[in-house]
């Protein structure tokens, strides 16, 4: 099933970036996710018609979406050039606090985060 959720998918891109067919790309997308939901490609897929309609935010969500339901390089790279940083720790503190940062490279370093 995945692989055939996955040529759903990039099919779904496909028609995004290289036809400007973003609605229909948005369905197929979805209709992938639907399929096989602990698919993260799909999720990427998604994002970036997101990305490609302008839409920054549900692109992002997507992505993080995606990282829920695995680790996936492709998605954190996305991420990254968006310049997305994780939440702190501790979002109740302001972020450059001495506790959150800390707390940031203790979780990083036992690989919690």
């Amino acid at each position: 099933m995945s692989d055939r959720t996955e040529m759903i998918g990039l099919m779904g891109y496909s028609l995004a970036k290289d036809r400007g067919q973003v609605k229909k790309g948005v369905e197929l997308c979805t209709k992938a996710i639907q399929m096989d939901p602990a698919n993260s490609i799909n999720y990427l897929y998604l994002g970036r018609i997101y990305l490609i309609a302008e839409k920054r935010e549900l692109a992002i969500k997507t992505f993080r979406a995606g990282l829920k339901i695995r680790r996936d390089d492709k998605i954190i790279d996305e991420l990254k050039s968006l310049g997305i940083r994780r939440s702190p720790p501790f979002s109740s503190l302001p972020r450059d606090s001495s506790i959150n940062i800390i707390a940031g490279k203790i979780l990083k370093y036992i690989r919690l985060r």
